[in-house]
C-alpha cells in the first residue's frame, strides 16, 4: 500500500500543469460545496429562529383545537400544576402567557384583518425578540406593565394605516357571545422584525386589557415556552405532555406549529443534492481526463513494465492510487480556503440589504451568517474520495489492459 502511495505521489508532480488545474478544479468544487451548505444552514437556521422568537416560541401549550381556529372560546387557566412541570424542567429557559385572537385594526385612512396577541411585557422579553425589534427612536418604546389602553403596531401596518407613535386606533374582534366589540387604543410603539408576513398581521398588547375587554378574566389562549436548546424540543414536548397529563389541553413543537418550515429545510437540502450532483459530475471528468492523458503519455513505459512480468493488478494501483492523491490534495486545499472563508463570513456575516425586502420574505434577516456542520464536512470529504475513486476505475482498468505489444509500437 505504501510503495502505491509513493508512485502514485510522483506521477502526479510528473506534469505539474495538468496536475495543478485538476487540483484547482476539486477545490474550488469543495470550497463553493462547504460555502453553499454552510449558507444554506445558516439561512435554515435564521429562518427557524426568526419565527421560533417572533411567534411560536419552541413549545406552546393551549386548548385542543386552538390551532386550526383562533378563538377566544378556547382558553384555559394556567393552573400551579402546569406551572410547576414547567418551572421543573430544567431544559426550559423561559415562559410567558398570550392571549391570540383574530380581529381588525382600523384608521381614518384604511383597514386590516390582523391577529391581536395579548402578553405580559416582562416575561415577553424571554420569549421573543420583539422588545429587541421595536424601534427606540420617535417616542417608540416597547410595552410596559403599566399600560392599558395602548398598543405596539409594525412599521408595515403603520405605514399602511397612516399612523404614527400617539396616534389613535380602533380594535374590533368578536367576544366571547360572539358580539362585536370595538376599543380604540393609542399606539404606543412600532415594530420590524426579518419576517413581513408576520409584520403585516399581528399587533401586540398588554394581556390584562386584553383579558379585561374579551372577559376572560385571568384565563389565556396559551403558554409559549422558550428552551435552552432548541435541539431538545422533541424530548421536552414529550415529558411535559407525561407530566401535565390533560386530555383537554395539547402541547406542540414548532415543528408542529410550522410545518411548513420542515419543508422548506427539507427543499433547501434537495436543492443541495442538485449543486452535489454537478460536482460529483465535474470531479468524475477532471480525474477521468487527466488520468487518460497521462496514461497515453506513458503508454509505453506501461507496455515495458509489463513486459517485465508487471501485473495488471499492480498497474490497475498504480493508476488509482494516482487519482487518490489528486482527491486528496484538492480535498485538503478545498477545506483549508472553505474553512477559513467561511469562518470569517460566520462571524461578519453575509450582507444581502439590497435584496431586504426578498429576504424578509423568507424570515432569514437581510444578513446571513453562515453555519459550519462537522457533517458538512465529512460529506464533502466522501463525495470528493468516492468520485474520486470512480472516475479512476476506467482509466485504471484501461492500463491495466494495454498489451505489452501494442504498448511497444504506439506511436
Amino acid at each position: 500500500m505504501k510503495i502505491f502511495f509513493r508512485i502514485g505521489w510522483r506521477n502526479l508532480w510528473r506534469n505539474k500543469r495538468r496536475s495543478l488545474v485538476v487540483i484547482s478544479s476539486i477545490a474550488i468544487g469543495i470550497f463553493a460545496m462547504i460555502l453553499s451548505m454552510a449558507v444554506m444552514n445558516g439561512m435554515n437556521n435564521q429562518m427557524v429562529e426568526n419565527t421560533i422568537k417572533t411567534s411560536l416560541g419552541h413549545i406552546a401549550i393551549h386548548r385542543k383545537g386552538f390551532q386550526d381556529d383562533m378563538k377566544l372560546e378556547y382558553h384555559f387557566t394556567p393552573e400551579a400544576r402546569i406551572i410547576e412541570a414547567i418551572e421543573s424542567d430544567s431544559r426550559i429557559l423561559a415562559y410567558a402567557p398570550r392571549i391570540k385572537l383574530q380581529g381588525m385594526v382600523r384608521s381614518s385612512e384604511s383597514s386590516r384583518g390582523v391577529m391581536l396577541v395579548g402578553i405580559d411585557p416582562d416575561r415577553e422579553k424571554a420569549v421573543s425578540n420583539i422588545y429587541d425589534y421595536t424601534i427606540k427612536k420617535d417616542g417608540s418604546r416597547f410595552l410596559s406593565a403599566d399600560d392599558d389602553d395602548a398598543i405596539l403596531i409594525s412599521k408595515s401596518n403603520a405605514d399602511k394605516l397612516d399612523l404614527l407613535v400617539g396616534d389613535k386606533l380602533v380594535i374590533m374582534f368578536q367576544d366571547r357571545d360572539n358580539e362585536i366589540i370595538g376599543v380604540g387604543l393609542e399606539i404606543v410603539g412600532i415594530f420590524q422584525t426579518p419576517i413581513e408576513s408576520f409584520d403585516k398581521f399581528v399587533v401586540f398588547m398588554n394581556i390584562k386589557t386584553l383579558q379585561r375587554i374579551t372577559g376572560l378574566n385571568g384565563n389565556i389562549s396559551e403558554l409559549t415556552v422558550v428552551l435552552k436548546n432548541r435541539k431538545a424540543v422533541d424530548r421536552a414536548k414529550e415529558e411535559l405532555i407525561a407530566t401535565i397529563n390533560d386530555k383537554k389541553l395539547e402541547i406542540l413543537s414548532w415543528k408542529d406549529m410550522a410545518p411548513y418550515l420542515v419543508s422548506a429545510i427539507k427543499l433547501f437540502d434537495t436543492i443541495m443534492y442538485v449543486f452535489f450532483m454537478i460536482v460529483f459530475i465535474t470531479v468524475i471528468l477532471s480525474v477521468a481526463n487527466t488520468l487518460i492523458m497521462a496514461i497515453m503519455e506513458r503508454f509505453h513505459e506501461i507496455g515495458v513494465m509489463k513486459s517485465i512480468g508487471t501485473r495488471p493488478s499492480r498497474i490497475f494501483n498504480m493508476v488509482l492510487f494516482e487519482a487518490i492523491n489528486l482527491g486528496i490534495v484538492g480535498l485538503i486545499a478545498g477545506i483549508i480556503i472553505g474553512v477559513a472563508i467561511t469562518g470569517l463570513l460566520a462571524i461578519y456575516g453575509i450582507d444581502l440589504s439590497f435584496y431586504a425586502e426578498s429576504m424578509r420574505m423568507f424570515g432569514t434577516g437581510s444578513v446571513i451568517y453562515p453555519a459550519i456542520k462537522t457533517l458538512d464536512i465529512v460529506v464533502a470529504t466522501t463525495i470528493v474520495l468516492v468520485t474520486t475513486i470512480l472516475a479512476a476505475l476506467y482509466p485504471a482498468l484501461k492500463a491495466a489492459r494495454i498489451k505489452p505489444l501494442d504498448a511497444l509500437h504506439f506511436i
